[in-house]
């Protein structure tokens, strides 16, 4: 009996906490809901009259606003430097020159003969006689012969003495056996082979259709490939004259050799130009027409041009950056050795991406901080380009935008790291609310405004504009200046 008495109560102590535990999950469900229809606790914010702005902000680097690498448009061996790093140039200055003696030789040549063609035309404007016809047709025929000559004679100094310093000369890859002084060295003369190859089949194709009437086109064109034909024989002879046993690995009796032969093969190009300058100038006395005058004349601006591409000038004012090679040193035609960049003027290369870029406007300003400097030291900045075509950074779209310093200041250095803030836009005296109290259902935008009685809310809609980069946003209708707003509510 006893122990029935216990169990009951064992039991009734169970069901008693049980219950107990029930009717307080009920209260807690009950509070609940009826704080739902009540008030809710929530924090807001007023709408106030102020500023919104908004900023983009990227990392740029700073460049000068001018800047050229400058090369040799031929090969050759410099002649003449000008300038040193750190010098100031001007437009137009002299940089570098390569050895144009052939060249200023070839200008004088061609002048020479187009003041013998002005003299002879002024003389016999007056009468043509049979015996001029005469001598214009002479003239050309030793044309058309001396164009046969020369070329057999400018083959046989490739055949029978150039190509002796190559394997393979006349395919499409020649390689030349000797040692250069540099690997550019080597794959330049190798190039100038293949465009000799190329010139001389050319010439030949061109003897083999022309009539005497076409003499002063042929002679002409025979002088041009002679001209590629010395080039390349001028920069060959650097090769072969810059031997030695030291750095060559031959004996000096086979250096010697080298030597003897190149200059053979110089002595007979020589001597086929020396037959094509003939009979250009006899074709040129004997039909000393305004054609032939014309001919003459572009003749003579055709080697003040080559002349010209033997000095780099300068195409901005600045300073020099760049000066690697020196005097002796043969350079191949495109390897840039010298720079220039303008002193004193730069500018800001930024890239912003795609998601930033409709707000970047041409003439936005911009506060700038360098590195170098901290981030209390401000160098103002100005917009003024923006890239049409987008530049895949990481993957990403992004435009590049350029932006000049607005006021000159010396502390900016060419390749300084800089921090930008763009100011895209900003709408003065206008009300404000944060923007996270905004909501936004499909495009449609609204706010939960407090009640008077500070404890609820309800939704109304606004319109809204410019939305700031410091986390507020316009509010253009829907809204006075006091009334507040939810901008978080506990549990949602």
């Amino acid at each position: 009996m006893l122990e029935w008495k216990i169990t009951m109560k064992k039991y009734l102590g169970k069901k008693y906490t049980i219950s107990a535990a029930i009717i307080v999950v009920i209260i807690i469900i009950v509070l609940i809901l009826t704080n739902r229809g009540g008030a809710v606790n929530f924090q807001s914010s007023p709408a106030t009259v102020g500023n919104v702005v908004e900023n983009v902000s990227v990392t740029g680097n700073v460049l000068p606003v001018g800047q050229a690498s400058l090369a040799f448009e031929k090969s050759g061996v410099i002649s003449h430097i000008y300038v040193s790093v750190g010098q100031s140039v001007s437009a137009g200055d002299p940089i570098a020159s390569l050895d144009s003696a052939s060249d200023e030789a070839a200008l004088e040549s061609a002048q020479a003969t187009l003041a013998d063609m002005s003299a002879s035309s002024a003389s016999s404007d007056q009468t043509k006689t049979s015996s001029a016809a005469t001598s214009l047709s002479n003239a050309e025929t030793d044309a058309v012969n001396a164009a046969h000559t020369s070329f057999t004679e400018a083959q046989s100094s490739l055949f029978n003495y150039t190509d002796a310093f190559f394997q393979n000369p006349q395919s499409q890859n020649p390689t030349i056996m000797l040692r250069t002084q540099t690997l550019d060295q080597g794959t330049a003369i190798n190039n100038e082979r293949v465009v000799v190859s190329t010139a001389l089949l050319g010439w030949s194709n061109e003897l083999a259709t022309s009539t005497s009437n076409q003499a002063s086109q042929l002679i002409s064109d025979s002088s041009n490939y002679l001209s590629t034909i010395k080039q390349f024989m001028n920069n060959l002879s650097v090769i072969v004259n810059a031997l030695n046993p030291g750095n060559s690995g031959l004996s000096q009796t086979a250096i010697t050799a080298d030597v003897a032969t190149m200059n053979g093969a110089l002595s007979a190009l020589n001597g086929a130009i020396d037959s094509v300058t003939a009979a250009q100038s006899e074709l040129a006395n004997a039909g000393s027409s305004s054609d032939s005058i014309a001919a003459q004349k572009a003749r003579v601006d055709a080697a003040q041009a080559t002349l010209n591409q033997d000095t780099i000038i300068s195409p901005i004012d600045g300073v020099v950056t760049q000066e690697d090679p020196n005097v002796g040193e043969f350079i191949a035609a495109g390897s840039s050795g010298f720079a220039v960049e303008s002193n004193g003027a730069f500018k800001v290369e930024a890239y912003v991406p795609e998601a930033d870029i409709a707000k970047v406007a041409i003439g936005d300003l911009a506060s700038t901080t360098l590195d170098a400097y901290g981030s209390d030291i401000d160098f103002p900045t100005k917009v003024t380009a923006i890239d049409p075509a987008e530049t895949v950074l990481e993957g990403v779209p992004t435009y590049k935008v350029t932006l000049m310093f607005v006021t000159p200041d010396s502390r900016v250095r060419s390749g300084m790291t800089a921090n930008l803030i763009i100011l895209t836009h900003e709408v003065d005296n206008t009300l404000t609310i944060p923007y996270r109290a905004i909501i936004d259902n499909d495009g449609v935008m609204s706010v939960r405004l407090v009640s008077a009685d500070g404890k609820t809310y309800s939704t109304v809609p606004v319109t809204v504009g410019l939305k700031g980069s410091s986390g507020t946003i316009q509010i253009l209708s829907g809204l006075t200046a006091g009334q507040k707003v939810v901008t978080y509510v506990n549990g949602q």
